[in-house]
């Protein structure tokens, strides 16, 4: 992963991610504005955005942390990507937390600029004063069945 740099697959072409969160299943939006690799540890990468449910915006920055590569079965031109990923929101207040998981990226071996890629987020979010704790996910596409999706 040395060579790769996943900084423009995690912006996702300035457009937000979408999922739930809460047993609601209410939407949440979220966009990641920057995202730079950390020339020290070429496998973190340093996030910063915004997460928008139901109107309310909070801000936040974080890491992402990738962790293993798989070749796809019989898509010998893909690649999994797996990490961990920790976002802490800039607010405080009832509302705002920490959101913890694991992130999934399924994109082509040769990556350009241009390269799409499908992005799964899946994890737990949870507030800072430890009240509330609901399972989260977002991706770049509608997945048929989240819990299907696998995760390392």
């Amino acid at each position: 992963m040395k060579n790769e740099d996943f900084s423009h697959l995690l912006m996702n072409k300035e457009t937000p991610f979408y999922g739930t969160i809460s047993t609601q299943e209410t939407v949440i939006k979220l966009r990641i504005e920057k995202a730079a690799k950390n020339p020290e540890r070429q496998e973190q990468y340093f996030v910063s955005g915004y997460s928008d449910v139901e109107g309310n915006k909070s801000k936040f920055s974080g890491e992402i942390i990738f962790t293993q590569t798989f070749n796809v079965k019989n898509l010998p031109e893909d690649m999994l990507v797996f990490g961990d990923f920790t976002l802490k929101e800039l607010d405080s207040g009832e509302h705002s937390g920490i959101f913890k998981g694991k992130l999934r990226i399924q994109t082509v071996k040769l990556m350009t600029k241009d390269t799409n890629a499908t992005l799964t987020f899946k994890g737990k979010w949870t507030n800072y004063s430890k009240t509330m704790d609901f399972d989260v996910w977002w991706a770049n596409f509608s997945p048929t069945d989240i819990s299907k999706v696998i995760f390392k």
